[in-house]
């Protein structure tokens, strides 16, 4: 059975082989390989060199070409793979070496990712990555330690050394890097996993009449046989085109887009093409960008490429009115007066002038009607009551005498409305919209409650001693400030902070001022804006009682809160 299986593989990579070299108009490549096999399941495990790299092994594979991601494969490999520690026997009182040595063959088919596939990387590229897996069938031939044989070991082989053969079906997975050393030959690194479905090679599976006895090298749960496989080989690419081996046997144009998959077979040396081989047209005008001089602006090919955006037959770079059909002997300009002026040279290129002036009427530049002569405003268009000047908002003020040349009012207002009705015109009213008083510039009056109640609100504001720090105590006073503030939202306050006579007159300067800002910062952070508010410390400079006594000091230490417009 063993040389049948063998035999087997080693016939059906001859037939492939051979089939291949019948025909030149595939896609094929062959790999040959060995490097190192590793060990890891119940008895624990060796992967990457934990223990010396004693077992070797050999492989080869066939490689045929789908399309530029992926290749079809058929591959395999044989070699030894082997473990052995040293247990202790409790039972026994006795150390025991358990362990094993077999001899593995296996077959599968697979396929293979390529990331040279022309949108990760280059298809022509020199190293070539790639990701494979693959099913299949394998088969062991073990032999075993006596010690391999104790209570935990495979119920089957109970007893002394034993050798024993098996088949099993198993799934691969792997990674590597190829390298280009010729046309048609790579030097192929990778790292293959193989999974057994069964756990038999190594005579540790992982029950005893139904009681788990080994589990794998993390102590937790059954393992089945797995090996790693390091090889470093070579694979012959051969055939018509594609890239098993990551190589356009033909590419007409030379464009690094092999013609299988070039929609522009033909595209001319040199020229920069996209992932299907045709050369690059930003534009989308049919022009490429090699022969196209305006390679990101829509043209015609009369052009070269550029634009005649008016359609007068004079490209857009050479027309200086390139959105009004004009003539070559106006330099693409039209004469729309009929004035024998064209139109980038006429100043009035609607109103019919001298051909000898700039193309306006020689009586009235701004068009208006008034002659220049009699026209206070030549150069902008008016009406006859104010000598050719404007009046905009048509209120009968002209415009430069207009406090509000675009809103219609009243000569009583210098040409401005007083839009809410309180007696404050437009231009001298903060609060237009809001009727007002004019003691505070059209802006509503400040109730004297609300008064009141600002300054009761200010006399409740403390601070820490000799310190801006504002006590909790203060917040809700504040609070109300910023609530008055919001609701008279056209006014602007001033925030005073005051010290009494106590220190130094520059200590207490700065440290009124401080207490001021501080204030200032706790109003603004309740959605106040900060420009409407200023903060001038004081310092002992403006007492309200007499600082000889504490009651007069506790006074002057004070914030004052005044509301303006």
């Amino acid at each position: 059975m063993n040389k049948n299986i063998l035999t087997l593989f080693v016939g059906l990579l001859a037939f492939t082989l051979a089939a291949d070299a019948q025909s030149y108009t595939k896609k094929f490549g062959i790999e040959i390989n060995g490097g190192l096999r590793e060990y890891h399941g119940d008895l624990g495990s060796a992967a990457y060199f934990k223990q010396n790299p004693d077992y070797q092994g050999v492989g080869g594979g066939f490689g045929m070409y789908l399309n530029p991601s992926f290749d079809l494969n058929l591959y395999g490999s044989s070699g030894d793979i082997g473990f052995y520690k040293t247990s202790y026997d409790v039972v026994l009182a006795e150390n025991y070496r358990q362990g094993f040595r077999s001899r593995v063959t296996e077959g599968m088919i697979g396929v293979t990712y390529k990331l040279n596939n022309g949108y990760i990387i280059a298809e022509d590229a020199r190293f070539k990555p790639f990701l494979r897996a693959g099913i299949g069938a394998m088969q062991s031939i073990s032999k075993f330690t006596e010690g391999s044989t104790r209570v935990g070991g495979k119920d089957d082989y109970w007893f002394g050394s034993q050798n024993r053969t098996w088949i099993a079906s198993h799934w691969n997975a792997g990674l590597g890097l190829k390298i280009k050393l010729a046309e048609s030959l790579d030097l192929v690194i990778s790292e293959q996993f193989n999974y057994t479905f069964d756990d038999n090679y190594d005579a540790s599976p992982y029950s005893l009449a139904g009681a788990r006895l080994n589990v794998s090298p993390d102590g937790n749960k059954p393992l089945h046989d797995i090996y790693l496989y390091h090889s470093l080989g070579f694979v012959f690419n051969f055939g018509a085109s594609g890239n098993t081996g990551g190589y356009k046997i033909k590419d007409s144009d030379n464009d690094g887009i092999s013609d299988d998959f070039d929609i522009c077979p033909k595209t001319p040396e040199g020229y920069a093409v996209d992932t299907v081989g045709c050369p690059y047209d930003r534009d989308k005008d049919g022009i490429v960008d090699e022969e196209d001089k305006c390679p990101d602006v829509a043209g015609s090919a009369e052009f070269n490429g550029c634009p005649d955006t008016d359609g007068d037959g004079i490209q857009d770079s050479e027309d200086k009115c390139p959105k009004k059909a004009g003539s070559k002997e106006g330099e693409g300009c039209p004469d729309s007066d009929g004035d024998g002026l064209y139109d980038h040279i006429d100043k009035c290129p609607y109103s019919a002038g001298a051909k000898d002036s700039d193309g306006c009427p020689k009586d009235d530049k701004d068009g208006d009607g008034i002659a220049d002569a009699e026209d206070k405003c030549p150069e902008v268009p008016g009406i006859k009551a104010f000598a050719g000047c404007p009046d905009s908002d048509k209120d009968g003020i002209q415009d430069s005498e207009d406090k509000c040349p675009l809103k219609a009012g009243t000569k009583e207002g210098e040409g401005c409305p007083d839009s809410d009705g309180d007696g404050v015109y437009d231009h001298l009213d903060v609060c237009p919209a809001n009727p007002g008083v004019a003691a505070n510039k059209g802006c509503p009056e400040i109730k004297q409650e609300v008064q009141d109640e600002i300054k009761l609100a200010a006399q409740g504001i403390y601070f820490e001693s000799n310190k801006d720090v504002i006590k909790a105590v203060s917040f809700k006073n504040l609070d109300r400030l910023a609530e008055i503030m919001v609701e008279y939202k056209e006014a602007q306050v001033i925030i005073e902070g005051h010290t009494d006579s106590e220190g130094a007159d520059a200590a207490n300067m700065t440290l009124s001022q401080k207490r001021a800002d501080a204030v200032k910062r706790y109003i603004a952070s309740k959605g106040v804006a900060a420009s409407r508010m200023t903060a001038i410390g004081y310092g002992e400079t403006k007492p309200v009682a007499d600082n000889d006594s504490a009651d007069g000091r506790a006074l002057n230490r004070r914030v004052d809160f005044n509301l303006v417009y």
